[in-house]
């Protein structure tokens, strides 16, 4: 009976780990005055109706601890893209439009970043603890953005991110604001797709299936 409840766990959480109300979807490390924009995207894949309840914490400089904790406040509907920078006025000249959240987030292309709910991990981005400086992970002057149909983990996943590399966005110079997507220079703000429904069905069948075949081989 202890091996079938440890298993219906396990399938459980499988199932449970798949998917997040909410995401780190892109991080950039800008090419305007100061670096900026430095910000974060985060996605939305269910309505939120507390967002006081997640936090992102940034690692700078390598530490194990978070240097600043930023707190989210109001709601969140499905498909919302909400964006965390350190400033708003360079952001906004670059992006065209104001982010949602500011404070802390100076990130500059070595530092990792957590997204949490209720004080626990989510979602990470780097490696806390670990200097980003020739890591796969790093974006130095350069953005990185989350693969479609990707989700989200408490380790970060090189096959779940795609960047043109570091310094990529220096030959932009310090003006210019993000031009449609598909240049190949910017990063596609706005564009991360969720995995489809049936994902998760399959998913959830699997876990099933996986404790029916428990509960006949305990009958048997």
């Amino acid at each position: 009976m202890k091996k079938f409840l440890i298993l219906l766990t396990l399938a459980g959480a499988m199932t449970s780990a798949s998917h997040a109300q909410m995401l780190i979807t892109g991080i950039i490390d800008g090419p305007r005055t100061g670096g900026n924009p430095k910000a974060i995207e985060l996605y939305a894949s269910e309505d939120i109706a507390d967002l006081s309840l997640w936090d992102v914490q940034y690692y700078f400089n390598a530490n194990a601890t978070p240097s600043v904790t930023v707190t989210l406040t109001g709601s969140a509907s499905a498909g919302d893209y909400i964006y965390v920078a350190s400033e708003s006025t360079e952001f906004t000249a670059y992006f065209g439009f104001a982010p949602t959240f500011t404070g802390g987030g100076s990130v500059n292309g070595d530092d990792s970043v957590v997204l949490r709910l209720n004080a626990t991990d989510v979602d990470v981005y780097g490696s806390p603890g670990t200097d980003g400086t020739g890591q796969p992970w790093e974006y130095l002057d350069t953005w990185s953005y989350r693969n479609n149909g990707t989700t989200a983990s408490t380790t970060w996943e090189a096959a779940d991110w795609s960047s043109p590399g570091i310094n990529a966005l220096d030959p932009l110079g310090a003006t210019g604001v993000n031009p449609a997507a598909g240049d190949p220079l910017h990063m596609p703000i706005g564009t991360y797709a969720v995995p489809e429904p049936s994902t998760y069905a399959l998913l959830g069948l699997g876990a099933a299936g996986l404790g029916a075949h428990i509960i006949r081989r305990r009958r048997r």
